[in-house]
């Protein structure tokens, strides 16, 4: 990885059985969230504005989007989402791993998933 000093880690424990990257972007809406028909549920009290969700899956290997699901309120939970379409994402592990922050807890046992903590600097987690 470039712009990173040696002292960094360039690879996460067990990235190499990860076959897809989940996490869920949040999309700012007009207060009323009418648009996307999530009346109070877009309401993001973690976030504190009105908002959409999507939960995007990544595949590691190419960078490239694979999956991504319907439209959720804001006030929706990334494990709620991700349950509601794990089906989806099934079909793309091939027997590997599911790599996910720690909004995905409980996914580690159930579905295989590596639950990752925010480490080293910003600009490393994001990687």
């Amino acid at each position: 990885m470039t712009g990173f000093t040696k002292s960094e880690p360039d690879r996460i424990h067990g990235m190499e059985e990860v076959a897809l990257v989940l996490d869920c972007t949040v999309l700012p809406v007009n207060k009323t969230g009418k648009e996307f028909n999530c009346g109070s549920d877009c309401f993001s009290g973690k976030h504190k504005i009105y908002c959409a969700k999507v939960e995007v899956g990544v595949n590691p290997k190419t960078g490239t989007a694979s999956s991504v699901s319907k439209v959720h309120g804001g006030a929706v939970h990334d494990y709620v989402m991700f349950r509601e379409h794990y089906s989806q994402f099934a079909a793309r592990l091939e027997g590997g791993k599911i790599m996910a922050d720690s909004d995905y807890i409980g996914a580690e046992s159930e579905f295989r998933a590596i639950i990752t903590k925010p480490v080293g600097t910003p600009k490393l987690a994001a990687h």
